[in-house]
């Protein structure tokens, strides 16, 4: 910009002086912060690119029913790490979401690499039907060796209501418990301070390998191609 095309009253940086002084660091992308929405009926869930949902204060992030957050921690990991994201898309009619995601590289303990990133693919598809989330995970191995790999689901249900997700805090709240139903499923119930009574049933096909009140591992041996 020449300093002649400045504002008046601006006054021109000098030539020497540091970018650095003037860099403003980028945290995350705006695509990151750009959130997939699926919806049917009475029933809406916002998620980040990768699928999750990701808690924290001020998340609007969540499966919602009749305008309560229903599931508010949902979270895919690989080997404990979260996956790379290579794309992501919502069909225009909010109908299905798909997230395409590999694996991160991963070293042993002397440093060696011993998973290389783009190895493991994973797609992630999602959809909302008459008051349930379903989501499918297709998983391949694209190596010439076998892999073993854990996959994670992190999850967790908080029953807030709009207002609460909003920042408006409530005088009270009632009470969540959290309970194992047989080796494939996990529900929340909700007891509120006027003695209404809510539940998320999180069901899981095929069985994980380990299942626990919030955390759900599959261990998979994939041989070459599979």
């Amino acid at each position: 910009m020449d300093p002649a095309d400045q504002p008046a009253g601006a006054e021109a940086l000098p030539r020497s002086a540091p970018a650095v002084e003037f860099y403003i660091p980028a945290t995350s992308s705006l695509q990151e912060r750009r959130p997939r929405t699926l919806k049917h009926g009475d029933t809406f869930g916002v998620f980040d690119h990768y699928g999750n949902i990701v808690p924290g204060e001020g998340s609007p992030e969540g499966i919602y029913h009749k305008d309560t957050r229903y599931l508010s921690d949902l979270q895919l990991l690989i080997n404990d790490r979260r996956p790379l994201l290579l794309s992501s898309i919502v069909q225009d009619n909010n109908a299905l979401l798909t997230a395409d995601l590999t694996n991160p590289d991963f070293f042993d303990e002397a440093g060696r690499l011993h998973l290389a990133r783009d190895t493991i693919h994973i797609v992630r598809a999602k959809f909302i039907w008459q008051g349930c989330a379903y989501e499918r995970l297709a998983v391949r191995n694209f190596d010439i060796r076998a892999h073993d790999i854990r996959l994670t689901l992190l999850f967790q249900a908080d029953f807030a209501d709009l207002f609460e997700v909003r920042g408006h805090k409530r005088r009270a709240r009632g009470r969540i418990a959290a309970a194992l139903h047989a080796a494939d499923t996990v529900v929340f119930t909700y007891h509120g301070v006027a003695g209404d009574v809510s539940r998320t049933v999180v069901q899981f096909a095929p069985k994980p390998t380990v299942l626990e009140q919030g955390e759900a591992a599959f261990e998979l041996s994939l041989q070459p191609h599979e």
